[in-house]
């Protein structure tokens, strides 16, 4: 099983062959979408949901199964978002700064349980666990050891699927199973731990769960009624579509083991187009200064990370984007004005979700699409 924390590298460098400068895009046509998502949908993918919106752009489009040998999968189904929440939780916690409720830089100490900072990072017998910042949480370089990229716990969820997991559970099996990778602010490493953490803090910060925050600072304001905190929070909208992992069906696994803060969400192509475009285009935050906040790479990671999301830039340009497991994946091309939302429904195929990425975006450019070109 690969981790709900993973990072699709392989992404980064399929897109980047796309990240070409050109006059504009032409006219992409919705044929050739539709030839990129039904040439995707084939074993081991069960089924695609692909959105793209952008300056003469506005496709929405399904192929596959719902699951095998039922339905057809509609554009309208609902589909994990897994590791695309941290995005969602570093917004929160910024729209939580932006009502003067916490500082980035305010030492996560000033926020959660004593006894739980003394314990979350210590190295060399010091615990470091004062000194991590929230931006450190949000941009991972706080040094936490990261439990979602351990093989021994994927072994574990895979064989008690139907386990509920609290987060201090994953929290501890984190502390009791790893070390922190470094001391913090000295380097970079992707860890849903941190994010578990960052979803503590927002609940301290704004008296709410989880799940309340999001809605009240979020998802209520943006109109995404068909995004929801699974667990948390009763089912909206529309069916979820069934994820894979190879061959298996994991709709039913207990979805607690990727539910809190670095995952969780259940969304659509539409609210998470809705997400992405209002974000960027100046509809989330009051203060244009916090989405530079949010957009300024961290030099750790040599400038792939911002805060919840990832970074790629080519030929000038700069694509922002943020992927998940399950096969989910959301982009924003700033100075094209193009979103890309995706998922492929399957935990173990990266390969399918990045070349769909890279023809999507392609597409969306006008450009010719070998197999699906005009």
């Amino acid at each position: 099983m690969r981790p709900p924390g993973r990072t699709l590298a392989v992404v980064a460098v399929l897109v980047s062959l796309c990240l070409v400068l050109a006059a504009g895009p032409a006219a992409a046509t919705g044929s050739g979408f539709a030839c990129l998502v039904a040439r995707t949908a084939k074993p081991p993918v069960p089924g695609v949901i692909l959105g793209v919106r952008g300056p003469g752009v506005a496709y929405t489009g399904a192929a596959g199964a719902f699951e095998p040998g039922g339905r057809d999968l509609r554009p309208t189904d609902s589909f994990r978002a897994a590791s695309v929440t941290k995005t969602f939780t570093a917004v929160t916690v910024l729209r939580l700064a932006e009502q003067g409720k916490l500082r980035l830089d305010d030492p996560i100490s000033k926020h959660l349980d004593p006894s739980l900072v003394r314990r979350v990072h210590v190295l060399g017998g010091h615990s470091y666990g004062a000194r991590i910042t929230v931006r450190q949480l949000l941009g991972h370089t706080a040094g936490l050891y990261d439990y979602a990229t351990d093989e021994r716990w994927i072994a574990e969820v895979a064989a008690r699927p139907h386990r509920t997991w609290t987060p201090q559970q994953l929290v501890d099996w984190a502390l009791t199973h790893g070390r922190p990778y470094f001391r913090p602010g000295e380097g970079s490493h992707y860890s849903d731990t941190g994010y578990i953490l960052a979803g503590y803090v927002i609940e301290k910060v704004s008296g709410l769960p989880l799940h309340r925050a999001y809605r009240t600072l979020l998802l209520d304001p943006l109109k995404l009624r068909g995004t929801y905190l699974e667990h948390w929070e009763r089912h909206r909208g529309a069916p979820l579509s069934h994820p894979y992992f190879g061959s298996v069906d994991a709709r039913d696994w207990n979805p607690t083991f990727d539910t809190f803060a670095g995952g969780g969400l259940v969304t659509t192509a539409a609210d998470l187009t809705t997400f992405f475009r209002a974000l960027f285009e100046g509809r989330v935050f009051h203060d244009p200064a916090t989405l530079r906040a949010m957009l300024t790479a961290t030099p750790q990671s040599e400038g792939t990370l911002g805060l919840g999301i990832q970074r790629l830039a080519s030929g000038g340009e700069v694509l922002w984007f943020h992927p998940g497991a399950w096969g989910a994946v959301a982009a924003y091309a700033p100075a094209r004005r193009i979103s890309v939302v995706a998922t492929v429904n399957q935990a173990q195929d990266d390969g399918a979700l990045s070349a769909l990425l890279r023809d999507a975006y392609a597409t969306a450019l006008g450009k010719p699409v070998p197999g699906c070109g005009r």
